[in-house]
């Protein structure tokens, strides 16, 4: 039961910081040299892992038409034998303009062993227009109220994540995204660690070298200001691993690993398939 209370406690950061995992990739602005247009789809698998055991699947998928975009991601997890159980299916749509995803849409489905429910959100303008719960969600005690300012600016969590893959000087790990999910509003911030080597089943002709980031987590707004939320502040131990996929001119999560007072919570790439313009890149682990 720890550990599957130590994985709540992470689930929000995870999917965001990679909604990441799949293409878990902050800035809103194009690269540098001249862009590749967006792949026309993006599938990715991830096993999640807590204290090296796998506890569940992530997957990942994205859609492009023309300069709109959808996104689906799923997350199974199943511990205890099966003794507790958590499904989260998230859904997003919105355009492509210019310097990156505008979101339109986002709904998210949850439910457990003994709690379910939703959230809907809309967007218009560069902000956050409406936002629907079922059940209502209260805040607790002590939670920092949301303004409005905060809503403004602002990217659902699987559109942060496609903003991630194209970092604007070429390295992920120079990045800062302000999120929304409904209920907090926070800050991811990447710092570089260095370089890792890729240890692959299937060795493929993509870079070696996987690049390696810190994540702060920082809260804005949404959350209890307590100790918990000061520690989450000074937290360095999130990292992510990206994959750079020059093919498709990207930078996808390849690892994220997230450090919880019960242990390591991990979500690891097991398969990845984008489908560009030009070519089919598939990449195996």
């Amino acid at each position: 039961m720890a550990a599957w209370v130590a994985w709540k406690s992470v689930r929000g950061p995870i999917c965001t910081a990679l909604g990441i995992a799949a293409i878990s990739s902050i800035s809103l602005a194009p690269p540098a040299h001249a862009a590749e247009p967006w792949p026309a789809e993006v599938q990715a698998n991830y096993r999640i892992q807590f204290n090296g055991f796998e506890v569940g699947q992530f997957t990942f998928n994205s859609s492009v038409h023309e300069r709109t975009y959808a996104i689906s991601a799923n997350a199974d997890i199943s511990a205890l034998l099966g003794f507790v159980r958590w499904n989260g299916a998230t859904r997003v749509s919105g355009a492509l303009a210019g310097n990156g995803p505008r979101p339109a849409g986002y709904n998210f489905d949850f439910r457990g062993a003994s709690k379910a429910g939703s959230i809907r959100m809309s967007f218009g303008s560069g902000a956050v227009t409406t936002i629907n719960f079922n059940p209502p969600m209260p805040d607790p005690p002590g939670t920092v109220p949301v303004q409005p300012a905060h809503m403004r600016g602002v990217l659902d969590p699987l559109s942060a994540v496609l903003s991630l893959s194209r970092p604007k000087d070429g390295n992920p790990c120079n990045q800062r995204v302000a999120v929304f999910d409904g209920k907090a509003r926070f800050d991811l911030a990447f710092l570089p660690k260095g370089e890792v080597p890729i240890a692959e089943g299937k060795p493929t002709a993509a870079p070696e070298m996987l690049t390696l980031c810190r994540v702060r987590v920082v809260p804005i707004s949404g959350h209890v200001d307590d100790e918990k939320a000061q520690e989450l502040k000074r937290n360095l131990g999130i990292e992510v691993a990206f994959r750079a996929v020059p093919g498709a001119d990207l930078f996808v999560p390849h690892r994220i690993t997230v450090p919880t007072f019960a242990g390591s919570a991990e979500l690891v790439a097991q398969s990845l398939t984008i489908r560009t313009h030009r070519e089919q890149i598939a990449l195996v682990n």
